[in-house]
């Protein structure tokens, strides 16, 4: 139901970044990954500096198998939280980028 009304959304305002996210949240809850990396690929297009989609895109893609593209999107996701002066969401990234490496 929250995919269908998500994708609702973003057909009334295409631009809509938070929906895409949104509705990639869903879909990694259901473990459809590539969905859900199309869609944080697509908020990420909207809004370069959203930290958040970079972060769950990251997980997406570990749990997919894409090892490297995880890594690559956690440490992008890390340096944006530290711009954003979330020191104690970077540092927790560094933890999860240590595990995925050790996959």
């Amino acid at each position: 139901m929250a995919i269908a009304d998500y994708t609702k959304a973003i057909e009334i305002d295409p631009k809509y970044e938070q929906a895409y996210y949104n509705r990639g949240l869903a879909r990694y809850e259901l473990k459809d990954y590539q969905l859900a990396i199309d869609d944080y690929t697509k908020a990420i297009q909207l809004n370069p500096n959203y930290g958040e989609a970079y972060n769950n895109r990251g997980l997406a893609r570990a749990y997919s198998g894409d090892k490297q593209g995880a890594i690559t999107d956690l440490q992008k996701a890390a340096q944006l939280y530290q711009k954003q002066g979330r020191t104690t969401e970077a540092r927790k990234l560094l933890d999860v980028i240590a595990k995925v490496r050790n996959l």
